[in-house]
Parts: structure tokens; C-alpha cells; sequence
């Protein structure tokens, strides 16, 4: 968690900032200007700022990627209308994630029962085998009768 001199937080002063265009060139940077203008910050430590916000973990600054803009985590559009239709985008975006992971499982499924019959058959094939091969005679384990080959072998 990252704090400012006054004691804040990054995710205090920034979770609620309104969509904001951010460009790969600092000084065209709308996100990097609201940063600079809430911190007094300069550009290199907005934009190290800017970083550590929109890393994954932290998911301060989050992207929206129906409009290709960068919006706090908790912003809202004043509009009641407008924040309904976000929620339903974000709600859309979900449901779409879940069905893939869906598929992804069921494919997931399939190959594991593939691998339970294919594990079966060579189960039962490695049976077969050793049904078909003639069942070798135990060593001998006493001490006599290795004795007894010994002198067999020698004689």
C-alpha cells in the first residue's frame, strides 16, 4: 500500500477518477495530468505512480475496455441511466468469462475421461500379457538349496 506525505493512500485519493485517456507519450497523457495535478507530483513519479495503480494486484486504476479509458476502481457515472448500462457492460464482460472457463472445463473433463479409458485398456492389455506368459518358478530362497545349484554348477 503505497501513501502520500499526507498520510493517504494512492487508492483514497485516485479510486474514484473519472475515465481518463492515456497515451504511450507522458506529455499527451490525461491520466498522467490528473495524477501531476492531485499530487504535485512530477511526470517521471506520476508516471511510476501510474504504474503501481494499474498493476493487477492492486487494481486502483482500472481499464475499461469498451471505451479505452482508465477509471478509478470505484468510479460510477452520475447518471443513473449511464451507471446502469455499466454495470450491465461489466455484467456482460463476466457472464462471457464464465463461459469460456466453462468450455475450458468441460474440454478439461473430456480429456480426463480420455485418459481413464486409455489408462483402462492398457491396463487390461498388460493383464493379457501376463496371463499369456507361462508362470516362472519361484527362485529357491533357502540357504540349502542355493547351496544345492552351487554344487550343480560347479559339478
Amino acid at each position: 500500500m503505497s501513501y502520500l506525505e499526507n498520510g493517504s493512500t494512492h487508492r483514497s485519493l485516485f479510486r474514484l477518477m473519472p475515465p481518463q485517456h492515456h497515451d504511450a507519450d507522458p506529455n499527451r497523457s490525461k491520466v498522467l495530468t490528473h495524477i501531476m495535478e492531485n499530487t504535485g507530483w512530477d511526470m517521471g513519479r506520476a508516471l511510476a505512480a501510474f504504474n503501481s495503480m494499474r498493476h493487477p494486484k492492486c487494481r486502483v486504476l482500472v481499464f475499461d475496455r469498451e471505451h479505452r479509458m482508465w477509471k478509478g476502481c470505484d468510479w460510477t457515472p452520475s447518471d443513473k441511466g449511464a451507471s446502469e448500462q455499466m454495470v450491465l457492460g461489466e455484467l456482460r464482460v463476466l457472464q462471457r468469462r464464465l463461459m469460456s472457463v466453462d468450455g475450458d472445463l468441460r474440454r478439461a473433463e473430456k480429456d480426463i475421461e480420455w485418459l481413464k479409458r486409455k489408462l483402462k485398456s492398457k491396463k487390461s492389455e498388460d493383464d493379457g500379457q501376463q496371463e499369456e506368459m507361462p508362470a516362472q518358478s519361484p527362485l529357491p530362497n533357502s540357504a540349502s538349496s542355493i547351496q544345492n545349484l552351487i554344487a550343480q554348477a560347479w559339478s
